[in-house]
């Protein structure tokens, strides 16, 4: 016990060092572009080089290592993928514009994007992925044991939705008689951000692979806090008042559809 513990805390702190490392130098790359939206598109491969190094560093069961490997590298490919052909040649989002008015000049800002973007970005990717760095040291129980295989369902369902609702709303805005609409089909039917939804499957579902020994539950600290970040700070809420504010019926919307668990839609007032 005493010897995993020594090893725990040697990986998280070289993964630290690898996570810091990898935003400091993209916050050095933004400030040329004049881009500090870089950073959402490489959130995910430094996630994945994170379990990466675990998996070479840590001495835990071989098959559970290489599952958790194996799910964050699918993970992190498409999701890399989609944001990729996504923002590319598109310029800085439109969040990270709005940051730049905070400031009265480019210097100040340059200082104000590694505070609050680049190094706050790199304490959640520490803090997310410590349950695929911690699901890889331990040696027990040899075999994946049921919080594995609930787990991998989890991940699953996660993936199926996240791959499924960001295709379909690529569609959706690709068609120009859709723009300034609201997407109301298919999964997004039953979850206002079934997007989100998916996203968090995959991180709980990797938590619960990690729970397979009892040190994994401590770091359900990872999931909490990117749940909490999504549903409260960077996502549904942040989304939701964007949308109510510039897509007509998207307040209606708000009323007949789940924030983000998907549920069947619910029924409205006539005439509201």
């Amino acid at each position: 016990m005493e010897s995993i513990g020594t090893e725990i805390w040697l990986l998280l702190a070289v993964n630290a060092g690898i996570v810091f490392s990898a935003v400091l130098l993209l916050w050095l790359i933004s400030i040329p572009l004049r881009d500090v939206s870089i950073i959402d598109m490489f959130f995910a491969v430094i996630l994945f080089a994170v379990a990466l190094s675990s998996y070479f560093l840590a001495d835990g069961v071989a098959v559970r290592k290489q599952l958790i490997v194996a799910l964050v590298a699918i993970w992190a490919a498409r999701i890399t993928l989609h944001l990729v052909r996504r923002n590319w040649g598109h310029g800085e989002d439109a969040r990270y514009t709005k940051l730049r008015s905070w400031v009265d000049d480019d210097r100040r800002f340059v200082w104000l994007s590694l505070r609050k973007v680049f190094l706050l970005q790199g304490v959640v990717l520490w803090f997310v992925s410590l349950p695929i760095q911690v699901g890889q040291v331990y040696t027990a129980p040899p075999a994946l044991g049921w919080p594995a295989w609930i787990g991998v369902v989890v991940w699953t369902v996660g993936m199926i939705f996240e791959t499924v609702a960001d295709m379909q709303l690529t569609k959706f805005r690709a068609d120009p008689a859709n723009k300034g609409s609201v997407l109301q089909t298919g999964l997004w039917r039953y979850s206002r951000h079934p997007n989100y939804f998916g996203e968090l499957s995959v991180w709980w579902g990797l938590f619960l692979i990690a729970c397979d020994h009892p040190l994994g539950v401590l770091t359900i600290v990872g999931p909490i806090m990117y749940t909490y970040l999504i549903v409260n700070v960077t996502g549904q809420a942040t989304l939701d008042k964007k949308l109510a504010r510039e897509r007509p019926g998207y307040k209606k919307y708000m009323e007949s559809t789940s924030g983000l668990i998907p549920m069947p839609p619910r029924r409205t007032k006539a005439g509201t």
